[in-house]
């Protein structure tokens, strides 16, 4: 069996078994027929605004990763930058610490033949503009429903210092990444090093298109630094993304016909939930993100509302686009072999005549 697809297999079934723990524990209090039944009388509005803002997420990165990749005269579509962020959103969902996003959206574009360097460079920028702006959000959150948070779920705090924490220093890493041609080259010797301990034979190759790449990559950077209304797009495009993000318990809220909570205060509480979490090396943050949800919003929804916001709020903002991603990128994976196999009956053609 290839390497890949038995490792994928290994996520998926992970993935899966998060999934059926996590719900099977959150539910074994609660009547699901009960729950059903209540999810049936919101209103429906609400939810569609909810998936809306879904839509309007997965788009704004798609529309960021073209951006920079139209900026590095790379000659993609809209549509081509909206699949790469549904192969990021399904790989980052169902893979530990969401690494398996990154790469896969770079196996896409290399499939496109678009320049590695020009490819990561897209994805590290969007990522980067990403990471700011969650941080950001995440602590303007917490200091400003500091007390709610701390009558809610007081230790959260520390949950939250710890992903603030991880998740700032892997914004600076990726920084330096972008700017920092000296780290670069850093990495490559300690890469190149770890290589020659285990034998590889082709180091010599191997950083001779390392070496080339860079270059390529530092191109790009200081071709994005020359263009800082392009950043400030970037940055803006994901403020907007991230704000329709947290944005969807809000609309929960309102889809349960409740009121008395502002926008405002739910945005700035998800802001922190997601940072809190986004630390936590689990697929999805499944488990996780559930048992947050129900601990910072206690407050509220009221107690027999609660779990059936959560399933509305999680359904929507992670596994209905789990499968909708899921069944996008087997179109894409169908439409590929279906193309490669008339290339090479066309070659054939060719060649009896």
């Amino acid at each position: 069996m290839n390497v890949k697809i038995k490792k994928g297999m290994i996520n998926a079934i992970i993935f899966l078994f998060f999934v059926i723990l996590t719900f099977s524990i959150l539910l074994k209090d609660n009547n699901l027929a009960e729950m059903l039944e209540m999810m049936k009388q919101v209103d429906k509005k609400f939810i569609l605004i909810s998936i809306l803002c879904m839509c309007c997420f997965v788009l704004s990165e798609g529309i960021n990763i073209a951006r920079t990749l139209k900026l590095l005269d790379c000659k993609i579509g809209f549509r081509s930058g909206i699949r790469y962020a549904l192969v990021g959103f399904f790989f980052s969902s169902v893979t530990p610490g969401a690494s398996g996003g990154d790469p896969m959206q770079l196996y896409y574009m290399k499939k496109d033949c678009l320049p590695l360097g020009h490819s990561a460079l897209a994805i590290l920028t969007e990522f980067s503009s990403f990471q700011f702006v969650t941080v950001m959000m995440g602590i303007i959150g917490f200091v400003m429903n500091h007390q709610f948070i701390e009558d809610s779920v007081g230790n959260i705090k520390y949950l939250l210092f710890l992903g603030v924490f991880i998740n700032a220093v892997i914004l600076l890493v990726v920084l330096l990444m972008i700017f920092s041609k000296k780290l670069i080259r850093k990495l490559l010797i300690v890469v190149c090093q770890i290589l020659k301990k285990l034998h590889y034979k082709k180091i010599k190759r191997f950083q001779r298109k390392c070496l080339e790449q860079i270059k390529e990559y530092k191109t790009g950077a200081n071709l994005l630094i020359k263009h800082p209304k392009v950043l400030c797009k970037i940055i803006g495009t994901t403020i907007l993304q991230v704000i329709l993000y947290h944005s969807i318990p809000y609309f929960i809220y309102l889809a349960l016909r409740l009121e008395g909570a502002s926008f405002f205060q739910f945005v700035t509480l998800q802001a922190v939930l997601y940072i809190a979490v986004s630390g936590i090396p689990l697929p999805g943050a499944v488990g996780v993100s559930e048992g947050g949800f129900l601990g910072i919003y206690k407050l509220l929804f009221p107690a027999e509302l609660l779990s059936s916001s959560m399933l509305l709020s999680r359904g929507i903002s992670f596994y209905l686009f789990v499968l909708i991603s899921g069944i996008s990128i087997l179109g894409f994976m169908l439409k590929q072999n279906k193309r490669e196999k008339c290339l090479v009956k066309d070659v054939g053609n060719y060649w009896k005549y």
